[in-house]
């Protein structure tokens, strides 16, 4: 009698941790966020270039991508060079220590944005023609 009531305290004890498993289903729908529209933008260039040197940290590098990574080095030199907007003729070198980055050097001119402004040209004209746009009198 004893042995059959601990079998079936066991077969209780093991019947309560069960695992139990959920689907689910998500659909994903597209929300418009924003209106696109042709803008120009007159940037006030430095005319003194910049050279910034990032060393990103290692959680930074084991968690993002390279991409992420040279952009979040463009923001910082724009930060510690005058709180610039835009750099401008960037570009940017990767040194490596092995397979790990050890650090990114972006040089580049910073800019500000004086004023935005709407094109005076058609906004699709340069992606099909060579000659500049002269409009119709």
């Amino acid at each position: 009698m004893k042995k059959l009531l601990l079998f079936a305290a066991a077969v209780l004890l093991f019947a309560s941790c069960s695992v139990q498993q959920h689907n689910t289903k998500a659909r994903l729908t597209e929300v418009q966020t924003a209106i696109v529209a042709p803008v120009v933008a007159d940037l006030d260039i430095s005319p003194t270039k910049i050279t910034y040197t990032y060393k990103p940290t290692t959680t930074e590098l084991r968690k993002t991508d390279l991409n992420t990574i040279i952009n979040n080095a463009i923001a910082w030199a724009l930060e510690e060079n005058g709180n610039a907007d835009v750099l401008v003729n960037a570009s940017c070198r990767t040194s490596y220590s092995g397979l790990r980055i050890k650090s990114i050097i972006i040089t580049g001119y910073p800019a500000t944005v004086k004023e935005f402004s709407k094109p005076t040209e058609p906004y699709d004209y340069y992606f099909y023609h060579d000659t500049p746009y002269i409009p119709a009198r």
